[in-house]
């Protein structure tokens, strides 16, 4: 997602998957049930994934960013124009540095937003990616599974 693209690794293990459910011969009406259920649960699967790689995109045009800081720039440089030399230097550093501070802060709140899936905190996390993995080797463990179908970094094992 934090490339804006599809992991290779994933549409693997998917095209592996699908080809393995078109492979599968459906004898009884609970099969073609279940069969017709994992077909719905795939495609809402695939769709969130289209969703996720829409939204990891960028959304605020180059032009935005100008005029945004084009607009901070100039707000900075109005506040230069109520220096005042009768007010002591700490005042008017005090009102630029709150006014700077708040403008930088502005567009540093629009970039992180601009960018969920940075590995940065408060970024979008594979929190529930996690806890599926967690549960799965969890059964694994109590079902005396030791062995998967693929390594540890998720490449398919050589069968």
């Amino acid at each position: 997602m934090r490339d804006q693209r599809e992991s290779p690794l994933v549409a693997l293990w998917l095209e592996r998957l699908e080809r393995t459910a078109d492979n599968v011969e459906l004898e009884t009406e609970k099969q073609s049930i279940a069969y017709g259920h994992w077909l719905t649960v795939a495609g809402e699967r695939r769709d969130g994934m289209r969703g996720r790689l829409a939204e990891a995109a960028p959304f605020v045009p180059s032009m935005v960013w100008l005029a945004l800081l084009h607009g901070g720039s100039l707000l900075v440089a109005y506040m230069c124009f109520y220096a005042d030399p009768r007010e002591p230097w700490l005042v008017q550093a005090t009102m630029m540095g709150t006014v700077t501070a708040m403008v930088v802060t502005g567009l540093l709140v629009v970039r992180f937003l601009d960018k969920p899936y940075e590995n940065a905190s408060g970024s979008i996390k594979p929190t529930v990616m996690t806890q599926t993995l967690a549960g799965i080797a969890g059964e694994s463990a109590a079902n005396g599974v030791t062995a998967f179908p693929c390594a540890d970094d998720g490449r398919p094992r050589q069968t």
